[in-house]
């Protein structure tokens, strides 16, 4: 009667392998998802940066062009 006992109350290797999973969506998943994020966010600002430029340039572009036509 004791094999049954010792039986039902150490874990196999299927409930290990359940733990092991559970332990990585718990504590690694959170981790990959904020490196992730930041990630995103500092690429997102070089993005940005160059945007900002290209539309300088345009406006600068477009000025010009108005200061051209005015006189005529």
């Amino acid at each position: 009667m004791n094999t049954y006992v010792a039986a039902t109350v150490y874990p196999g290797l299927a409930e290990w392998l359940i733990v092991a999973a559970l332990i990585v969506v718990v504590l690694v998943v959170p981790v990959f998802v904020v490196f992730w994020f930041a990630r995103k966010t500092l690429e997102n600002k070089r993005e940005n940066v160059k945007l900002r430029l290209e539309v300088g340039k345009l406006a600068d572009e477009l000025e010009q062009v108005r200061k051209q036509r005015q006189p005529q």
